[in-house]
C-alpha cells in the first residue's frame, strides 16, 4: 500500500486526515510543520506528500519546491483556503499534483490520491504513442509542448486562449492523450454553436426521461476529458453551474434534484482574452480562477514564421495521399509569399490553401495560380490575400500577367481566380503599367 505524510500546523486537521486515510489502508505519517515534513521526506519516500499551503516558517509553496528537488517522483497535493486560487495555481506551476480548497470532502482527495497512484502504475515507455501530432520546429511552440506534458501529468483544469484557428483543440487532445485518461472519452462541447438551453443539455443533460435519460457531456466524459470550446459563451447562470461543479465535483438535475459525480478533467478554450472580459465584468472572476490553473496561450502563425515550412510540408503529404496526386512542392514565389501573408485564419487558413491547391492541381508542383484561387470563406483583404502580403512589385506583376494569359484576358475572369475585385485588378493594372491585352487574342470583355 502506498505511503502518504500528512503536512499541517493544524492538529484537528492533520489528526483528522491521518485518520481517514489509514481507514482506507494507507500507511500515513503526519508532520506539524513544513520544517520536520522536509526532515521526513528525506529520510523516507512516500508516493504522495499532502500540505496545507500557509503554515508557520515554511510555506507549502516552499516545502513543494524542496520536494521536488530530493524527492521528484513523490507526488504533492496542496491545501489551501477559500479563495487562496493564485497560490494554488503557483503551486501547480511548480509541480504539484493537485490542489484541494477548504472545506472540501474526503472524498475528492481520495479521488485525487487514486488517480495519482493509477498514474504511476500506469505510465509506459512511449509515452508519445498516442500523442496527437503538434508539428513545429519553432521555439514557442516547443515550450508549449512542455506545458502540454506538465498538463498531462495533472488533473487540474487547463484554460488554452488564442485566435481562431491556431490549434486549442488539437492542444486539448494531446494532453488527453498524454495524460492517464487516454482510454476514456474526450467530449467536446461547442458553446459557440448554440442556445443557452441547448447548451444546458450538452454539459448538463436532460433528465426528464425516465428510460432514456441524456446524461451530457460532464457525465459522458467521466474519467476523462471534457473539452468546452469558447467557455466565454456561456451565459452567467451556466458559468455559476459550471463553477459549482468544479468545486464540489457533482451537479444537481433541476429535473430531480438528484446529485449526479462525474470525474471529469476540464479544458476550456477561448479566442478572447478571459482576463479582460472578468475586468469588464464580461465573465465571472471565481470561474476564470477555476479554470485558468494550467494557462496555455498559443500565439498566431505569423508569430512563429518557422512553422509555415514543416506545416506545408506536413499538408502536401497529407492532401497529396487524400487526393492521390504526386505534389512534389511549392513554387519558391508561392514559398517567398506564405512567410510574408499574415494568416488571420492561422493554421487552419494554411491547411485549406494547401487543400485547395492540391485537389486542383494538375501537375506536380503548385504555382501562384492555385493559391490565389482561394475558397471564398478564407479571411481576405479588400485586394485579396496575395497583394496585401506579396511585398516584390515583380511577383505581383507576374501573377497578373499569369493570370490573364490563363484566362484568355477575361477581366472577370481574372480577378476571381486572383481573389480580388475588377476594380482592384484595373487599378492594379495601371500601377504595374499592363496598360494593354498582352497576347494576341486577349480581350477586356467581362
Amino acid at each position: 500500500m502506498a505511503n502518504i505524510i500528512v503536512i499541517d500546523d493544524d492538529k484537528t486537521l492533520r489528526k483528522n486526515l491521518a485518520f481517514y486515510l489509514r481507514s482506507q489502508g494507507y500507511d500515513v505519517d503526519i508532520a506539524e510543520s513544513g520544517e520536520e515534513g522536509v526532515e521526513r521526506i528525506k529520510e523516507k519516500f512516500y508516493d504522495i506528500v499532502i500540505t496545507d499551503c500557509r503554515m508557520g516558517q515554511m510555506s507549502g509553496l516552499e516545502l513543494l519546491k524542496i520536494a521536488r528537488r530530493i524527492r521528484p517522483a513523490s507526488d504533492v497535493i496542496i491545501i489551501t483556503g477559500y479563495g487562496d486560487i493564485p497560490m494554488a495555481v503557483e503551486a501547480i506551476q511548480n509541480g504539484a499534483r493537485d490542489f484541494l480548497s477548504k472545506p472540501f470532502e474526503y472524498s475528492r482527495l481520495l479521488d485525487i490520491i487514486e488517480r495519482a497512484l493509477s498514474n504511476r502504475e500506469t505510465k509506459v515507455t512511449d509515452k508519445d504513442n498516442k500523442y496527437e501530432r503538434i508539428i513545429t520546429k519553432s521555439q514557442k511552440m516547443t515550450d508549449i509542448l512542455d506545458l502540454i506534458a506538465k498538463a498531462a501529468d495533472t488533473a487540474v483544469a487547463v484554460l488554452i486562449e488564442g485566435e481562431p484557428g491556431t490549434g486549442k483543440e488539437l492542444v486539448a487532445r494531446s494532453i488527453h492523450a498524454r495524460s492517464c485518461r487516454r482510454d476514456k472519452a474526450f467530449i467536446t462541447i461547442e458553446s459557440g454553436t448554440l442556445n443557452e438551453q441547448e447548451l444546458r443539455q450538452e454539459l448538463f443533460g436532460n433528465w426528464d426521461e425516465k428510460e432514456n435519460p441524456d446524461p451530457g457531456g460532464l457525465v459522458e466524459a467521466d474519467g476523462g476529458t471534457l473539452f468546452i470550446r469558447d467557455i466565454e459563451k456561456l451565459s452567467p447562470n451556466l458559468q455559476a453551474r459550471l463553477l459549482h461543479f468544479m468545486q464540489d465535483g457533482f451537479f444537481t438535475t433541476p429535473e430531480k434534484f438528484q446529485k449526479i459525480k462525474s470525474d471529469a478533467r476540464i479544458i476550456c478554450s477561448s479566442t478572447k482574452s478571459l482576463k479582460k472580459l472578468v475586468t469588464s465584468n464580461g465573465f465571472r472572476e471565481d470561474l476564470f480562477y477555476a479554470i485558468n490553473i494550467m494557462p496555455i496561450y498559443i500565439p498566431p502563425l505569423r508569430n512563429r514564421v518557422a512553422d509555415i515550412f514543416p506545416l506545408v510540408s506536413y499538408f502536401l503529404e497529407k492532401y497529396s495521399a487524400k487526393f492521390k496526386k504526386d505534389i512534389k512542392a511549392l513554387s519558391p514565389d508561392v514559398l517567398a509569399w506564405m512567410q510574408t501573408y499574415q494568416w488571420p485564419g492561422n493554421v487552419a487558413e494554411l491547411e485549406n490553401v494547401i487543400a485547395r491547391a492540391t485537389a486542383l492541381a494538375t501537375t506536380e508542383y503548385i504555382d501562384e495560380s492555385l493559391i490565389f484561387t482561394l475558397p471564398k470563406d478564407t479571411p481576405a483583404s479588400e485586394e485579396g490575400p496575395g497583394f496585401l502580403n506579396l511585398t516584390l512589385r515583380d511577383n505581383q506583376k507576374t501573377l497578373i500577367l499569369k493570370a490573364l494569359r490563363q484566362n484568355s484576358g477575361n477581366f472577370s475572369r481574372t480577378a476571381q481566380q486572383l481573389g480580388i475585385s475588377r476594380t482592384t485588378l484595373w487599378r492594379r493594372m495601371k500601377k504595374f503599367q499592363i496598360d494593354k491585352p498582352v497576347d494576341e487574342g486577349m480581350t477586356t470583355e467581362s
